[in-house]
């Protein structure tokens, strides 16, 4: 890395924000932590405010950090935590250990195990988790928990930090795009449960799609499982049939059912959810809304060390701070018209600077969307 000046920064940002309102040609993309050094602290804002000085940080090098999955590895929500944690081994040096595929019968001895085995930052990955999250935080104030995903009317402790996928932002931009593109006026969502931070996407992609096109009929389908790639292409193959040329897959099995389309004939475009998908299915799947987890390890981590990681709080970070982003599949990109694109890239940059607030509704009404 390279010390750069606070006055070149400041004049590369607003080179980045112009580029981004003009560059119709480029992906804009947000992932990713910016690697420079800077002369003076770095503030993250959530609900919560907090300051790191990244120069002058304890090293983290061997710091015991695990992660429990309730689903394999290969299933997005994981993975996105998984790449990130793996991100800061090779930068930080931290050791990670994981373990997958973990009930939530078995969560507790697995936890135990590992704070046994000296871990004391542990990242429990399943709303399932977090009764055992709370419980055994009481027992262990000196071991830091992340808890994914959790309600919000519970008291959570001090030691407990909530994180979830707020990646509404992208959300809402992948259904401005559906409903810019939708020659049917039929969008779908194929989505696991009706929970909280599932509810949250599927009414943001409705909402953007709504935002630009006042006549969207939108189709949504809850599986009932977090992971069945079987019914997720059911789900999808009815929707369809029903006229659905837009379909986001929050769940997996999507992408299968709009290949099957195109093989009859039929153009159906999908939306790859929480990381980048855009190669799973290359011909259909026009973006995908991303979850980029670095920033929020590196400042979980860098704040640890330093005794200045507080819980009893939920994170929503956005857009704006690299949280979220909606990553286009440049081989479908190229063939969008440069109009289209700039209505996009506007109405993203409008989420940034927060001219355009995406609403965040956690129930499942379809009433709201006149379904």
């Amino acid at each position: 890395m390279v010390n750069i000046p606070r006055q070149t920064i400041v004049i590369l940002i607003i080179m980045l924000i112009i580029g981004m309102a003009i560059g119709y040609g480029i992906g804009f993309q947000y992932a990713g932590v910016r690697e420079i050094t800077l002369t003076s602290p770095v503030t993250y804002t959530t609900t919560l405010t907090f300051t790191t000085n990244i120069l002058t940080t304890p090293s983290v090098k061997g710091l015991k950090v695990a992660a429990i999955y309730v689903t394999p590895l290969e299933e997005p929500w994981n993975t996105a935590l998984h790449t990130a944690l793996q991100w800061a081994v090779e930068k930080y040096g931290i050791e990670y250990k994981y373990v997958e595929k973990v009930s939530e019968a078995d969560v507790e001895s697995v936890m135990r195990s590992l704070i046994a085995a000296g871990y004391r930052v542990i990242f429990a990955h399943s709303w399932g988790y977090n009764e055992v999250t709370r419980k055994i935080a009481q027992e262990y104030p000196d071991v830091f928990f992340l808890q994914g995903s959790g309600p919000a009317d519970v008291v959570w402790p001090s030691n407990v930090l909530v994180y979830d996928y707020y990646i509404q932002d992208a959300a809402f931009i992948a259904g401005v795009i559906a409903g810019l593109l939708t020659k049917t006026n039929v969008i779908g969502v194929v989505s696991a449960y009706p929970v909280e931070d599932v509810n949250i996407l599927v009414n943001a992609f409705i909402a953007g799609a709504r935002y630009i096109n006042p006549n969207i009929k939108p189709i949504v389908t809850y599986i009932e499982s977090w992971f069945d790639p079987v019914k997720g292409r059911e789900a999808a193959a009815a929707q369809i049939a029903a006229g659905a040329d837009f379909i986001y897959a929050e769940r997996f099995g999507v992408f299968e059912a709009c290949i099957d389309a195109l093989k009859s004939g039929k153009t159906v475009y999908a939306f790859g959810n929480i990381v980048n998908q855009n190669n799973l299915a290359p011909d259909v799947v026009l973006g995908s809304v991303v979850w980029d987890l670095r920033s929020f390890v590196e400042y979980v981590i860098t704040n640890y060390v330093v005794g200045k990681l507080e819980g009893g709080k939920i994170v929503m970070w956005g857009m704006k701070e690299g949280w979220a982003t909606f990553i286009w599949n440049d081989k479908l990109k190229s063939q969008l018209p440069t109009d289209i694109l700039q209505r996009v890239y506007g109405i993203e940059l409008m989420i940034i600077k927060g001219e355009i607030e995406v609403p965040v509704y956690r129930d499942w009404d379809p009433k709201r969307w006149g379904i």
